[in-house]
């Protein structure tokens, strides 16, 4: 499965799409429609109507960096999806999923998800020993730097929203 830049475009429950390439950083963003079905991981609602996503493509990273705001545009947490390294194509970024995903809560708590997805594909030899690999490290690296408070990067973690509103409707969140 593949993440692409541009994908939010096309979602169906997505608008207010956003892009921007800053110095090192691509960063997209979109807001969730007010039809947008609610979407909760564990006991956090990750999106909902007037929720923003913004993604943060490093160009030299490993994966792409996800942070979730409320209507209110308060951050609820990070989503980094375990994948190969990020390629650039021209104007377009790609990073390859492995099925795994790491959850930062807005207190902190660390969750890895998808791991019974990840472990299936495993077993069923869908993933080459490389990508299984490759996976099991990233998770190791990237909660050893959440604990050392190294990830996220210091851009992606005070990123903030100036205001609830959405082209959508103007009003705040």
């Amino acid at each position: 499965m593949q993440i692409r830049s541009g994908e939010w475009q096309d979602a169906p429950h997505l608008v207010d799409y956003r892009s921007q390439l800053l110095d090192k950083v691509f960063i997209e963003r979109a807001t969730w429609a007010h039809s947008a079905p609610e979407q909760v991981w564990g006991d956090t609602v990750v999106a909902a109507p007037g929720y923003v996503w913004v993604r943060f493509w490093q160009l030299e990273g490993d994966e792409p960096i996800e942070k979730y705001f409320d209507q209110e545009a308060q951050s609820i947490g990070f989503y980094v999806p375990i994948c190969m390294p990020v390629q650039r194509r021209g104007a377009a970024f790609l990073a390859h999923r492995l099925l795994l995903g790491v959850w930062i809560s807005a207190d902190g708590r660390i969750t890895v998800l998808g791991e019974d997805a990840f472990d299936a594909a495993a077993a069923a030899g869908e993933l080459a020993p490389v990508e299984i690999e490759h996976a099991e490290y990233r998770i190791r690296i990237l909660t050893l730097e959440i604990h050392q408070k190294r990830f996220p990067p210091g851009m992606v973690r005070t990123f903030a929203l100036a205001d609830g509103r959405t082209e959508e409707d103007g009003r705040s969140g």
